[in-house]
């Protein structure tokens, strides 16, 4: 496959980072510590939002799978979600002035869902495309390298300029993100890179289209009922394990993002001058996942590189906060703190990048078990379920953090010297000790995967013979 292709495949998450970043990041503050919403409401929004996604992700993505055009299944899709969800997330970060809570918890649900939607309208078939456009066991590791690259390329650039450009300090707010006149700029930003990031994707993959095999045709279900379908594959004990690991997983990567700026402010005492510093980290993180997705799945396998990844992340990613507690960070100068956790951010998001990259693969290849089992090729429900998953990084873990901060009465609108201690380290204990915990038990799920590299030979073998057999048995096939 040509570099350009893939090239032109991966850029289409950007938008997929943007809204992560948007989100998990800026929206849960914005709302929570600018414009007063409690966090459990907050997190109940996005809750409620990740509920209606578990029913519109399988619905698109066996919509897609059964889809006929001369576009293709996919691309019809991709194109429509592009401009809906530029404007679904200029209404977001756009309330209305003056909303008492309940009001401002409706307005940011209606438009949280509408955004989340139209990403799936994009985000579920592009997925699914992917896993159309390459077979081979280590060639799926690459292209989905692309991939998650531009989704934290998206993480990247959303974050940087974010604190840069959007929510420097003023005279004003010595705190830049307690500026509500910034967030609809902002906002407006992150439909324009979004939808151009979407909309540049269709077209540069559009040669695929006629190269695309045509899968068999068979008795329509309407797509409301993918829903139940998805269900029907958690029979499948492969794509059950890698469902609940990465669910689990990205949960909990929501709730350390979400707490990530709350921690940034108040426990390592960094404006956002700083964490524009901090978020260019991640530079080291997708320049090196790739590259360890695919030499550590050559080395280990892909389950037990998955293993690592997650065990060796999680260590360096909490280190800053048990420092903290431990009293040590705290004796650290500003910049020697911002050197510290540059360097433990990148190196943690290396791995863990790369744990969503073999995640990815490790899926592709269930989808092949699948096709060999069934004869079907449900690409689409298959990662309507890990669009879902990723999704929960917002819903599930968002909602845990409001609950959190909540639960420790960490207070809104608050300078950090107007903190109370006990909530700061209450703050430094959830995002350190408590979430090391619970991210290396995650391996207590994924540890049951049985789809080996000797295994994944075998069923691309069959798969060829079958095809070969079906081929020769056509009554079209001339002799």
């Amino acid at each position: 496959m040509q570099f350009s292709t893939k090239l032109g495949y991966g850029v289409g998450q950007l938008s997929d980072g943007i809204k992560q970043a948007s989100f998990s990041t800026f929206l849960f503050f914005y709302y929570n510590q600018v414009l007063g919403l409690s966090g459990s409401l907050a997190g109940g929004a996005a809750l409620i939002a990740l509920v209606v996604d578990a029913f519109t992700d399988p619905m698109v993505g066996r919509w897609s799978d059964d889809f006929r055009s001369r576009w293709g299944r996919r691309h019809p899709f991709m194109l429509a979600g592009a401009l809906p969800f530029g404007f679904a997330i200029i209404a977001l970060f756009t309330p209305p002035a003056g909303l008492e809570s309940h009001a401002l918890f409706a307005w940011m649900l209606t438009f949280a869902i509408t955004v989340r939607i139209m990403l799936t309208l994009f985000f579920v078939p592009h997925l699914s495309l992917g896993a159309e456009m390459v077979t081979h066991y280590h060639e799926k590791t690459s292209l989905i390298g692309f991939r998650v690259f531009f989704t934290y390329a998206g993480v990247l650039l959303t974050s940087v300029i974010g604190f840069a450009v959007f929510f420097p300090a003023t005279e004003t707010y010595s705190n830049g993100m307690l500026n509500a006149a910034s967030y609809p700029y902002f906002g407006a930003f992150c439909a324009v890179m979004a939808t151009a990031a979407m909309l540049y994707s269709t077209y540069a993959t559009r040669s695929q289209i006629p190269l695309l095999k045509t899968p068999k045709l068979r008795h329509k279900e309407h797509p409301i009922l993918g829903f139940i379908a998805v269900f029907k594959l958690l029979k499948e004990q492969s794509f059950r394990i890698i469902f609940t690991t990465s669910l689990a997983f990205n949960t909990l990567a929501g709730l350390v993002q979400t707490l990530l700026i709350y921690l940034a402010t108040y426990v390592f005492g960094f404006e956002p001058a700083n964490l524009a510093v901090v978020s260019l980290s991640l530079i080291v993180g997708i320049s090196l996942a790739s590259i360890t997705a695919q030499k550590l799945s050559r080395r280990f396998d892909k389950k037990n590189a998955l293993a690592l990844c997650v065990v060796v992340g999680a260590t360096i990613a909490v280190s800053p906060s048990i420092l903290y507690l431990l009293g040590i960070l705290p004796e650290m100068s500003l910049n020697e703190r911002l050197i510290f956790i540059f360097i433990t951010n990148g190196i943690s998001q290396a791995f863990f990048i790369a744990y969503i990259i073999l995640l990815d693969s490790m899926l592709s290849d269930v989808v092949d078990e699948h096709y060999l089992i069934t004869g079907h090729k449900d690409e689409g429900l298959f990662f309507s379920a890990r669009s879902l998953a990723t999704k929960a990084s917002y819903g599930l873990g968002s909602f845990l953090a409001g609950i959190a901060l909540d639960i420790i009465k960490f207070p809104q609108a608050a300078s950090p010297e107007n903190v109370p201690q006990q909530a700061v380290n209450s703050l430094a204990t959830v995002a350190g000790p408590i979430s090391l915990i619970l991210f290396i038990s995650t391996i207590i799920i994924s540890h049951r995967y049985r789809l080996t590299s000797q295994r994944h030979r075998e069923i691309s073998e069959a798969i060829k013979k079958r095809e070969l057999k079906e081929s020769s048995d056509s009554p079209n096939t001339s002799h």
